[in-house]
């Protein structure tokens, strides 16, 4: 038996911080889990550096993609970050506090059709799967604008705990105080470390109904 591995989202589901070679969370992952269920986990990744919470809610109407997902034994999403960047820079522009908002709004109308479109397409699953979140950390832990709406953020996706497949990485706690070590030098993305440190946040929520499964057999 083996497990397929599905990986949506921006940047940071790409990798991109990591050195040459060295890979993202999502590999790290990958291979943490492939080691706690005793079988191979493949791996699907469906990311782009710049997506926000629509591109990756567009990315649901692949039907490759589609397919990948009702196979899917483990998902993580990784969207948001882009969304409040891009209202950051809107607001330097018209200093409207507003426009994180808005943005905030807007992505969590998105994140909520994503997870239902996850829903619709494992209606029929029968075998036990299993959704990660990662939320936001803070690059900008001076910025008390990046502070105020980074934790908005992160209380708002805590919503989706409320399906019992869905659990969070809260990466924002593991990268607070570490940022200078945990954060590449674009000053923005996760370095090597950091990507471990959220692959093994992912892995130590563990994984559900496929644990018990594995055991069984």
């Amino acid at each position: 038996m083996s497990y397929l591995y599905v990986a949506l989202g921006d940047s940071l589901s790409v990798g991109v911080g990591a050195s040459i070679f060295s890979p993202g969370f999502v590999q790290r992952y990958q291979r943490l889990a492939t080691t706690d269920l005793g079988e191979h986990v493949y791996v699907q990744t469906f990311a782009h550096p710049g997506f926000q919470s629509l591109d990756v809610l567009l990315e649901l109407d692949n039907d490759f993609v589609k397919e990948q997902i009702k196979d899917a034994d483990i998902i993580t999403i990784t969207a948001g970050g882009n969304d409040l960047i891009q209202a950051a820079r809107k607001f330097q522009i018209d200093h409207n506090e507003q426009d994180f908002s808005l943005a905030l709004n807007e992505c969590m109308k998105n994140f909520g059709k994503i997870m239902n479109g996850i829903t619709d397409l494992k209606h029929d699953c029968i075998r036990p799967y299993i959704i990660r979140l990662v939320n936001l950390y803070n690059p900008f832990p001076n910025d008390p604008l990046a502070v105020k709406w980074i934790r908005k953020f992160n209380l708002h996706i805590k919503s989706f705990l409320k399906n019992p497949v869905v659990s969070i990485a809260e990466v924002d706690k593991i990268f607070k105080d570490h940022e200078k070590e945990y954060i590449a030098r674009d000053g923005i993305h996760p370095n090597d470390i950091g990507y471990e440190r959220i692959a093994e946040s992912l892995h130590q929520l563990g994984y559900g109904e496929l644990a018990l499964e594995s055991e069984e057999e």
